[in-house]
């Protein structure tokens, strides 16, 4: 069976839950999520080697089933 993966994080602000759409954009629209489907590629955007990802703090990899 094969899975899907995306980001999601708590908004900076509010008690809700925001989705990664790539580049520097973060929705609360679900639907807007960006998909990966290899978990292994999901969390290598979270890699945080040289500090500059600071966007990505708090966030997860989360399956879809």
């Amino acid at each position: 069976m094969a899975y899907t993966y995306h980001i999601k994080r708590s908004a900076a602000l509010d008690d809700y839950d925001v989705y990664y759409e790539g580049g520097t954009s973060w929705s609360d629209d679900f639907s807007q999520r960006k998909k990966y489907t290899a978990q292994a590629t999901a969390e290598a955007v979270l890699v945080n080697t040289d500090g500059t990802n600071g966007g990505f703090n708090g966030a997860v990899v989360v399956r879809e089933e």
